[in-house]
């Protein structure tokens, strides 16, 4: 008797929990989609996490939809994996980043899990579309690569008297990104924080600013360890975002481990610095004697753990010209710092090998000593589309 009991106590709570579900995203408020010279944009303002969630995965659900197609053709096209569904399970459910995610940052998980359920896509498939950075370096590990795509470049200008400051980021990424361009304005609840979080349909965060002038950009270090647990890096960028000026930042970073190596480059109204990230370490490099400073994708640590050597002189082309790149950009730069403003720092990030086959996206922000920061992005390559601008104080 106690057996069929505690099953229909278990049945009434499953599914009073599921009817209680449907009737509170019934009354979530759908956001307006404007499609912006090729940008998604959108205001979320749900009063929880998995309402925010919620409302970017039922507002861009076909986006989010056709965008997890074209991850799985991109799989199927440049791997060995002949079934990709089996490798995407393999990855969300064999490694840790997920529960990662659930245990450290239970706000973010739920918000995915809004994305999830409102664009009505599989958990696995939307998470390894979301981690990409740690599902290349799975892909990686299993030799699965026919072709490799993908780099970045960030820089930031800082320093100068009453001038902004500046933070920009080429997104050099796989294929399957493109026409899923999103600028997400996202309000937080009981406080005066919002977010202006570049991303693509579907993922939490890429790059962006807030309204208290902190912007992060990110680059993979692909010469130092990755791991199979940790925060996926989506997720540590909407975390940095939330902070209100780079010290709070690095107090978050420095209590969460890392799914992969990855360089953020952080500006506020201050400065800007390079946090080199992997396993469970952070490496600060700043450049407070220069204006500028420039990451790419090999660390600018001297003495760091590498598992690739990479030599400018024989084997940069391997790697992206992250060499190259990271030259041109200090070049440019410790030239013009003291001056560069929108315009030059476009020029620069539209120049070759900075911009590259691989660039999906490009993004210029401008963080001035008073008042709101500005977001440029691109809806694909800088030398194919202009820069669209996002602010806080429109309607």
């Amino acid at each position: 008797m106690k057996k069929y009991t505690l099953l229909f106590v278990l049945l009434l709570s499953v599914s009073y929990s599921a009817s209680s579900q449907i009737k509170e995203t019934k009354e979530v408020k759908i956001p307006t989609v404007e499609f912006r010279q090729g940008i998604y944009y959108l205001e979320l303002d749900g009063t929880t996490a998995y309402e925010r969630g919620f409302q970017h995965g039922r507002a861009l659900e076909f986006v989010i939809k056709k965008s997890l197609d074209n991850f799985e053709n991109w799989i199927t096209e440049n791997t060995t994996i002949n079934v990709p569904g089996e490798a995407i399970s393999d990855f969300a459910t064999g490694k840790g980043y997920m529960q990662s995610v659930k245990d450290q940052l239970p706000e973010l998980f739920n918000e995915f899990q809004g994305i999830v359920d409102g664009a009505q896509v599989d958990f696995n498939k939307l998470f390894s579309y979301q981690s990409f950075d740690e599902f290349y370096s799975y892909l990686e590990a299993g030799n699965h690569f026919k072709t490799k795509e993908g780099n970045c470049t960030t820089t930031g200008v800082l320093g100068r008297e009453n001038q902004a400051n500046f933070l920009t980021h080429n997104n050099d990424l796989p294929s399957y990104h493109k026409g899923a361009v999103t600028v997400l304005k996202v309000k937080y609840p009981n406080t005066d924080l919002v977010i202006l979080q570049q991303t693509f349909a579907g993922q939490i965060g890429q790059n962006g600013v807030n309204n208290y002038g902190v912007a992060v950009g990110i680059n993979t270090i692909i010469d130092l360890p990755v791991s199979n647990n940790g925060i996926p890096v989506s997720f540590n960028v909407r975390k940095i975002l939330e902070s209100k000026n780079i010290t709070e930042s690095l107090e978050y970073l420095k209590k969460v481990d890392f799914g992969t190596s990855m360089n953020y480059l952080i500006a506020d109204r201050e400065t800007a610095i390079a946090v080199e990230t992997w396993e469970d370490t952070i490496q600060v490099i700043d450049n407070k004697e220069q204006q500028y400073i420039a990451h790419t994708n090999h660390t600018l640590q001297k003495n760091a753990p590498v598992i690739y050597q990479i030599d400018e002189a024989v084997n940069d082309s391997s790697f992206g010209y992250t060499y190259a790149r990271l030259n041109l950009a200090n070049k440019i730069l410790e030239a013009n710092a003291n001056t560069i403003d929108y315009e030059g720092l476009r020029k620069l990030k539209s120049t070759p090998p900075i911009l590259n086959s691989n660039t999906i996206m490009g993004t210029i922000i401008s963080i001035p000593k008073k008042g709101f920061p500005i977001l440029w992005t691109t809806p694909g390559s800088p030398n194919l589309f202009g820069h669209v601008k996002f602010t806080f104080d429109e309607k």
